[in-house]
């Protein structure tokens, strides 16, 4: 019987570690959102600006 409940605790413990592991990528990923948003932005506007110059008449 003991040794049904150490695998049991065993198994139960890499459940909670997984489920906190995942929460915590979850709950950053939320967070940072904005930000990442503004990123993705400021990057199109970049690449904007380049095709921009690049064909633009004067050289």
């Amino acid at each position: 019987m003991t040794r049904s409940l150490r695998r049991t605790r065993a198994r139960g413990q890499s459940l909670v570690e997984y489920a906190v592991i995942t929460a915590a990528l979850m709950g950053f990923t939320v967070m940072g959102w904005p930000f990442l948003v503004q990123l993705l932005n400021a990057l199109q506007k970049y690449f904007g600006s380049i095709y921009y110059v690049i064909q633009s008449p004067i050289p």
